[in-house]
């Protein structure tokens, strides 16, 4: 979602004059902040009989937004995240998500006030209190950063879809899992007929052998019988070999098809996270864009009297139009991905759809590695591919007498092959294994270094935002540093991207590129 709040909800607000402005009972000497950051113009809560009362509009600027006026209404309607708020400027009541809720709205000096106990019940921020510094801090619910929105925008158009929905799509549209499908029915059909074949030939057994008894006496017609009996034999171990076969194979078909459906699950967690990190992306690139414009304006004044030279001016103006460069090759990144989910899932290129992907950041603290892949090696799919490999040398050899036209060596040699595949495939896949266990112990290392960088940022924003309160800042300065705390939170959350993109895969580490 773009963070655009538009200062017209005041502006509208403050203009109803049949609204009655409350005189405050005393002046509050609690402070707030949004997520740990300072407001710039050192505002501070207001008591009205013992309430605490906040500033709507610095509340929704700082966690972002989008608010539009209604004149023939006169109501102003706030989304933020998946929240719909509708304030009547006649009479100050509001809805919530279409519900009509007394949100106890006090206009207070031409601005309007929320209490900040219904902020957490009604409206559902976290509200933290710290009686040491008398300071509210007020965050998103669901989110643990200020300004970076990880939720995409889902309007009446969107199609919502759970992640078990969109996989049962990419399942469907597979164009192997169907091929597979027909493989396990084309084999089942060739089972029963081996069947039929089998059953036949046991009634021949029967009769030739008895042909044999009656016929001993003449060697002539005897041999002629035995012969026919051996052949008899011989169709009925191949038969039998057949059979087998069959069985190994539809259990190992079965296997690829689950390989098949893990693979396209890893593959659309990676579209939806490298979506949502191009839309982070984009945040990053908007805001920059913003500063820049206003730096650009700034060298150039700066230049007109003489205090920049036209080389700095020109390089500022490159710099800024390399930055909406990137934003028009990234919206057609963004586009492109889209499309490519979408035909992944069989659904029309321009439909607009949003996956419900709510992962866990798994903690790997206490993971016994060892365990882990001692139980790989056994029950794998892509080892259990091998072992089947292994199972038809192992059986061919066993059904392999001398009275069958087939070379022994062969066969040995078939299954020495399948026995080293299997050990190559076991040590493949245990070296995958514990290489990305250490990538994902280092992406959880950085996740901490990365945290610490955000609070890092926070800090020096408040900084700006006191020098700026004391008139030793500018409000660009503070702008700047703002977006500091915008780019910290990024790489936080591409780091997070990275770390559940690693552990879904981690899950099923026969797709990290053990033989098959």
């Amino acid at each position: 979602m773009k963070k655009r709040i538009s200062c017209l909800l005041m502006c509208v607000l403050t203009a109803v004059g049949s609204v009655p402005a409350y005189a405050l009972s005393q002046e509050s000497n609690v402070t707030f902040t949004v997520g740990g950051m300072k407001l710039a113009g050192d505002m501070t809560a207001v008591n009205i009989d013992g309430k605490n009362y906040l500033p709507m509009r610095a509340i929704f600027e700082m966690l972002g937004g989008e608010v539009d006026w209604n004149s023939d209404s006169s109501t102003a309607k706030a989304d933020i995240d998946t929240m719909r708020v509708i304030i009547n400027a006649d009479d100050m009541m509001a809805t919530v998500n279409g519900e009509d809720t007394d949100l106890d709205i006090r206009r207070i000096n031409g601005s309007i006030y929320l209490p900040v106990r219904l902020l957490g019940e009604t409206l559902g921020f976290r509200v933290n209190w710290d009686p040491e510094t008398r300071n509210i801090d007020i965050m998103r619910a669901d989110s643990d950063y200020v300004l970076l929105d990880t939720n995409i925008g889902v309007d009446e158009d969107t199609r919502v879809l759970t992640f078990e929905e969109a996989k049962a799509l990419a399942e469907k549209k597979n164009s192997n899992i169907k091929n597979i499908q027909d493989s396990i029915d084309y084999m089942k059909e060739a089972r029963d007929t081996l069947g039929r074949t089998m059953v036949a030939v046991d009634a021949a057994y029967g009769t030739i052998s008895a042909m044999l008894i009656d016929t001993v006496q003449q060697a002539d017609t005897a041999l002629a019988v035995e012969m026919q009996l051996q052949t008899n034999i011989e169709t009925g171990v191949e038969l039998a070999r057949n059979m087998k076969n069959i069985d190994i194979q539809t259990s190992l078909t079965k296997v690829n098809e689950q390989m098949i459906k893990d693979g396209l699950e890893i593959a659309l967690v990676s579209q939806i996270t490298a979506i949502k990190g191009s839309e982070i992306q984009m945040q990053l690139l908007e805001q920059s864009i913003a500063i820049g414009a206003e730096g650009v304006e700034n060298t150039r004044l700066k230049n007109e009297l003489g205090y920049a030279s036209d080389v700095e001016l020109k390089k500022a103006e490159l710099a800024q139009e390399e930055l909406e460069k990137n934003r028009d090759l990234l919206e057609e990144s963004i586009k492109n991905q889209k499309e490519a989910l979408n035909m992944s899932l069989g659904l029309p290129a321009s439909e607009k759809i949003y996956i419900v992907y709510d992962a866990q950041v798994k903690d790997y603290s206490d993971f016994n590695l060892e365990k882990f892949i001692a139980k790989q090696k056994l029950t794998a799919p892509s080892i259990k591919v091998l072992q089947g490999n292994v199972d038809i040398a192992e059986y061919a050899m066993r059904t392999n007498p001398a009275l069958i036209n087939e070379s022994k060596k062969s066969v040995r040699n078939s299954l020495n092959t399948a026995a080293r595949a299997l050990d190559d495939g076991k040590e493949s896949l245990e070296k995958n294994i514990r290489s990305t266990y250490h990538n994902i112990q280092q992406l959880a290392l950085k996740d901490k270094q990365l945290k610490l960088d955000v609070e890092q940022a926070v800090t020096d924003y408040n900084s700006a935002v006191v020098s700026y309160n004391a008139g030793l800042a500018t409000a660009f300065t503070v702008k700047q540093a703002r977006l500091g705390v915008l780019n910290a939170e990024k790489a936080l959350e591409d780091n997070k991207l990275s770390y559940i993109m690693l552990t879904a895969t981690f899950d099923k580490p026969y797709l990290l590129g053990a033989s098959k």
